[in-house]
């Protein structure tokens, strides 16, 4: 079994680790976070609501997943909006 992957909690599911690289305004890497889901799609579902000011990069292992728009709240919204909206 690979070190990405370990059992979920339900019927034996497996979860995938993905890491989650936050990128500062200079674009380089500053925080990983993990994120664990089922497959590479419901990992960038999972990205895309962690807040994150400059965007961020998506990796499963040597893998680059997705890039991660920024995000900021909306005052007047209250939630969270991509770059270009809601």
């Amino acid at each position: 079994m690979s070190a990405l992957l370990r059992p979920g909690l339900d019927r034996g599911t497996i979860m995938t680790w993905y890491r989650l690289y936050h990128l500062g305004s200079d674009g380089q890497h500053v925080a990983p976070e993990d994120v664990e889901a089922f497959d590479d799609l419901a990992a960038v579902r999972k990205a895309r609501t962690v807040p994150n000011g400059f965007g961020a990069e998506l990796w499963h292992g040597r893998r680059k997943i997705a890039d991660v728009p920024p995000t900021v709240i909306h005052r007047q919204i209250g939630r969270q909006v991509g770059l270009f909206g809601a």
